[in-house]
């Protein structure tokens, strides 16, 4: 779960009990966390761990292949947790690794895998396309715009620590 706290100048309806943290920015943190409960669902739903589904989802936009640094950068999720993934879905047959390089590796869909995705995230991926088609493109690009910049600032707020 993802909290976010900030030194707030303005007044978005401060909570007295927690001076820092304004009406707004709980319900941002709720929708967050809301959203990921959603993903997390839809995971539970077709039997699989949140790190599968979002490998899945990651191979399934961007083709049926990615590289491995790519796929971690892509998903969100840490490099040593996709590995882990990626050993189980490798036994299970559902993707494949091949050398890009002397160091890189790609992550492939095997033809179950590509199934298996069909079956799963590809259900997702329509649901959000329809949601998108119905915000219309003008809406759509704000929210882009908004979550990008909120994206960076928040990235700008951590100084010198790296994110990955």
């Amino acid at each position: 779960m993802i909290y976010l706290y900030v030194d707030i100048k303005y007044d978005f309806g401060l909570n007295r009990d927690m001076q820092y943290t304004s009406q707004a920015l709980k319900r941002i943190n709720h929708l967050v966390s809301e959203l990921d409960q959603v993903y997390h669902l839809y995971a539970l739903k077709y039997g699989l761990s949140d790190s599968e589904f979002a490998i899945l989802y990651t191979l399934s936009v961007e083709g049926g292949e990615c590289a491995l640094s790519e796929l971690v950068a892509l998903s969100g999720i840490p490099k040593q947790t996709v590995n882990s993934a990626l050993r189980k879905m490798e036994a299970e047959g559902t993707v494949y690794l091949t050398e890009n390089g002397k160091r890189k590796k790609n992550v492939n869909f095997t033809d179950k895998g590509r199934e298996k995705a069909e079956r799963s995230v590809n259900d997702l991926i329509e649901i959000e396309n329809s949601i998108l088609n119905k915000w219309g493109k003008e809406r759509v690009e704000q929210y882009i715009r908004d979550t990008e910049e909120y994206n960076e600032l928040m990235k700008g707020g951590l100084g010198n620590a790296s994110v990955k």
